[in-house]
């Protein structure tokens, strides 16, 4: 039996990915250009946002980068990395850049009047204590992007990052984004967790690892999706059963058509913005999502999805055994809608047609007002000659509200995205509780 049709009422937005650096000029007149800062002076800008900006609070120190660009972001990794050699040894004069993929280290030099701004700034930060200032640091740019205006350049020159709209398939354009994730990313790559051990250790912090559920779920709320920052979390944190489980939602969704058709014709673009076809997509999704099983079993959403996953790839005996074991422990009443339409479509493949139809019976129960469920019902009628009753229970459908709130169907992909809020939360709460009183 074919599975429901996601309709024009389901919206997805594809968001992205570094594609490389892009030599465009500012959009903006020279009259507008706002004074050119020194990279002492960004660094400076810099510190005073992270003083002024409360974790957690969509406060004006959200908008200092409002009109930064990835070169100005690039550059600041450079300066601050200097004055974080100079927090963790104010004796140093000789300074190297960021250690780099691939490549010996290189040195960086600045002017007397540039060291001296310099000692000074990071005078002003090492009180923070070091893992403080890099984790609060994360958290400025974190909210910068979900609770301020960190995605709009506001007319300021092309970065590296880009976002790609897409609605139902067909493509709406492009806009510039900042790199603030990028540079959150950077200063998270710092964290010590052993103060005794000179290489940084983000894997071992597991206020990182937070960090990077809650960037993931953020992405399933908003179905603005950036892979490398998701696989950067999974590489760091690849045996946690929540970051496994989060990582194989967003693979899931990537293998969903709307976000699939706009890449068919374009293999250079699915490329640079790391997107499998949907039989990759999927492969990875059913790995991390049977990990996540395996580490946390107690975890039916896990077992739900890794049930949808298996669907898809038409494996439906296997996803009715993760069906059957995970209902029982699911209380919430979407997910359960979720469970009877699952249920329905592997049972109607598997030729189990009566299981089918109580399936759908029951998650027409679950959500009156939703339409998949008839649809689905009026399929299986059909399918066994019984025009009537398809037809019936397609008028049934035409009589309701038709409201996209009132089908959870259309909205399944983002359902993870529900843990951005707690997990944010949590990653506020314990950067407050550690700030200086």
């Amino acid at each position: 039996m074919p599975r429901p049709a996601s309709g024009r009422r389901a919206r997805l937005v594809l968001a992205v990915v570094c594609l490389g650096t892009c030599a465009v000029a500012p959009v903006r007149t020279q009259s507008d250009k706002p004074a050119k800062f020194s990279r002492v002076q960004r660094l400076e800008q810099w510190t005073a946002a992270l003083e002024r900006h409360q974790p957690g609070e969509a406060d004006g120190a959200l908008d200092a980068f409002g009109d930064w660009n990835a070169r100005e972001f690039a550059e600041l990794k450079v300066t601050f990395f200097s004055a974080l050699q100079l927090i963790r040894d104010p004796d140093i004069r000789t300074f190297m850049r960021p250690p780099a993929p691939v490549g010996r280290p290189t040195q960086v030099f600045y002017s007397g009047d540039e060291l001296r701004d310099l000692i000074l700034l990071a005078a002003r930060l090492k009180p923070l204590g070091e893992n403080h200032l890099l984790r609060r640091g994360a958290m400025l740019h974190m909210d910068a992007v979900t609770l301020g205006t960190g995605g709009d350049l506001h007319g300021a020159g092309r970065s590296d990052f880009f976002v790609l709209k897409f609605d139902d398939g067909q493509g709406l354009g492009n806009e510039d984004v900042q790199g603030q994730i990028d540079f959150a990313r950077f200063l998270l790559e710092q964290v010590r967790p052993d103060p005794h051990d000179f290489r940084p250790k983000p894997s071992g912090d597991d206020w990182v690892r937070r960090w990077y559920r809650t960037l993931i779920a953020y992405m399933l709320r908003e179905q603005h999706f950036n892979v490398m920052d998701a696989d950067r979390g999974l590489e760091l944190f690849r045996d946690d059963p929540e970051v496994l489980f989060i990582s194989g939602v967003l693979h899931e969704t990537l293998a969903a058509d709307t976000v699939q058709e706009p890449l068919r014709k374009s293999a250079n673009l699915r490329q640079a913005v790391r997107v499998r076809s949907a039989k990759g997509e999927l492969s990875v999704a059913e790995d991390l999502l049977r990990r996540a099983v395996k580490r946390s079993p107690a975890f039916p959403e896990a077992r739900l999805h890794l049930a949808h996953v298996l669907a898809e790839q038409g494996q439906h005996k296997e996803a009715l055994v993760e069906l059957t074991q995970a209902l029982p422990a699911i209380e919430d009443h979407t997910f359960q809608y979720y469970a009877q339409m699952f249920l329905g479509r592997s049972g109607a493949e598997t030729g189990d047609v009566a299981r089918a139809r109580a399936a759908f019976e029951r998650a027409a129960q679950l959500m009156p007002a939703a339409q998949s469920p008839l649809i689905a019902l009026s399929q299986l009628a059909y399918g066994r000659g019984d025009a009537d009753e398809a037809a019936a229970l397609l008028a049934r459908v035409a009589t309701l509200p038709a409201l996209e709130n009132d089908d959870p169907w259309w909205f399944y992909g983002a359902t993870a995205g529900r843990f951005f809020q707690p997990s944010h939360t949590d990653l506020v709460d314990n950067l407050r509780m550690e700030m200086p009183k």
